[in-house]
Formats: structure tokens, C-alpha cells, sequence
């Protein structure tokens, strides 16, 4: 699969996200969801109060209730989740490279992001604090890559995004997104991104989002994997186990060189 990487990055730069389509074989992502969703199935069952972080172990579960109707979990890297063509995607790469001008970053986290029927609205918010007051930086050195496991639409709660808002600066506005975009006669420009299995995409967690509601009749589950530049750390540690780590490429082995290694 080849993509005009220049056009890519124009995308990424402009609005915040970029979607690379049909970049991985259904029947994968088709197993990952049925492996990934027994695990997801014991966070919802166990899980009936909302809590600021996710608990429980990695392999049989550890996440939390975010929201109503909404968990977060971390995933483990193990088959069929342990997949090159997720963490170590030529493509992904590639593009993180050329948008960094490095080849020295890491994976940060491994997590995911899951709407059950009845999950409601969240707010707007971006998945990080602001740098640089005043100043939009034309670069970020963190950002999530994202695999839906499943169709997502506008039934089952796809993701609602603001195009261009990465470069907001404003340091009065922190934390009153959400308050100023749902206030009434508001001018915006947001877009819901239904996409199909197989995509892949890029957001630059500047950009303002918002999990929307899920009145189908199934999860909408969706793999994150984060990526930061060296000298960038993110709160919470990633975990994976030892012997997932061994398995690795040597390119692997660098990007999960921060990782903590479970026994």
C-alpha cells in the first residue's frame, strides 16, 4: 500500500489527523477484536464505578469505567495483538519519522478507548496539557495512532473531531473547551469519523475531540498505541511481559525500550 506521504503530512499538519485506509487485512483486525473484546467483556463486568485510573491485571483485564457505558483499558502484547503491523507498521513509522525528522522515538502506551451501548457524550477536550502557552507549535512529540477494531459510525459512537485546533494556544481557554464549543449560537466545523476496519489514524492529541453516544447494539472498541519523542514522557508507565518483549524485532526491542517488563 503506497501513500503520498507529502499529502499525508499536509493532512496531519492542517487538520489535526490523518486516516491511512484499507492498511491492514480485515480477518486480522477480525481476530484482534474477538481476542481484544473477551478482555474488555471482564473490565465491563467488573467494573461498575467509575475511577480515575484503570485496574486489574494486563492479561485478564486491566482497565476502568471512564465514563458511563465507556471503559479505557490497557492491552497486553500478546497473539494475535502482538502484531508487527500494529506497533511496528512500515507506513506509521515511516510517516512518524519523516513528521519528527528522527528516528528516535518509542511507544509510550497501549491502550484503548471503548463506548458500550448507552455510553453518552464526552466533552471536548484534547489528551494533552499545553506546552506552550500563546505559542502553536508547529510540531508535537507525542501522538496516538489508532486502530478501530470494528466499523464505527455514527450508531455506534465514532469519534467527533475539530480540524485545526491543534495550533489553540490560548492558555485562558484550558479546560473550558467544552463549555465554549456546546455554548449555544457557537460556530463550529467538527467532523464524526466513520471509518472502516483496516484504517489506521493519526491524531495529534492537540486537536480538540469528544467520544460520542452509542445507541447500537455492540461495542465500539479501538485500539490506541502511543508514540513520543525521546525526551517526552506521558503519566503511567507501559507494562508489557517479558516474554513479549524477547519476541521482538530489534526495531521493536528500541521502540519498547521504556516499556516495564512484567515476569
Amino acid at each position: 500500500m503506497k501513500f503520498d506521504m507529502d499529502m499525508k503530512l499536509a493532512e496531519l499538519k492542517i487538520n489535526g489527523f490523518v486516516l491511512f485506509e484499507d492498511l491492514l487485512p480485515v480477518e486480522k483486525i477480525d481476530r484482534m477484536c474477538e481476542a481484544f473484546m473477551v478482555l474488555l467483556d471482564q473490565v465491563r463486568e467488573r467494573e461498575t464505578e467509575i475511577r480515575p485510573l484503570e485496574e486489574g491485571d494486563l492479561r485478564s483485564g486491566k482497565g476502568r469505567m471512564q465514563w458511563p457505558n465507556r471503559y479505557g483499558m490497557y492491552w497486553p502484547l500478546d497473539p494475535p495483538l502482538a502484531d508487527p503491523q500494529l506497533y511496528e507498521n512500515p507506513v506509521i513509522l515511516d510517516f512518524l519519522e519523516r513528521y519528527w525528522g528522527t528516528d528516535d522515538f518509542y511507544v509510550s502506551c497501549l491502550h484503548s478507548n471503548n463506548p458500550y451501548p448507552g455510553a453518552t457524550w464526552q466533552p471536548w477536550h484534547r489528551d494533552t496539557v499545553l506546552l506552550t502557552p500563546g505559542i502553536g507549535n508547529p510540531r508535537h512529540p507525542h501522538f496516538g495512532v489508532k486502530i478501530p477494531l470494528v466499523d464505527t459510525t455514527e450508531e455506534n459512537g465514532s469519534f467527533e473531531v475539530y480540524p485545526g485546533t491543534q495550533y489553540a494556544a490560548e492558555a485562558d481557554y484550558e479546560g473550558k473547551y467544552n463549555d465554549i464549543l456546546t455554548q449555544p449560537g457557537f460556530a463550529t466545523n467538527t467532523r464524526r469519523l466513520n471509518l472502516k476496519r483496516g484504517t489506521i489514524w493519526v491524531q495529534d492529541p492537540r486537536a480538540f475531540h469528544r467520544g460520542t453516544p452509542n445507541t447500537s447494539d455492540h461495542a465500539r472498541p479501538e485500539l490506541c498505541i502511543c508514540y513520543s519523542l525521546w525526551w517526552f514522557k506521558i503519566a503511567g508507565p507501559l507494562e508489557i511481559h517479558r516474554e513479549s518483549f524477547e519476541r521482538l524485532s530489534e526495531r521493536g526491542k528500541r521502540l519498547f525500550k521504556h516499556a516495564i517488563l512484567l515476569d
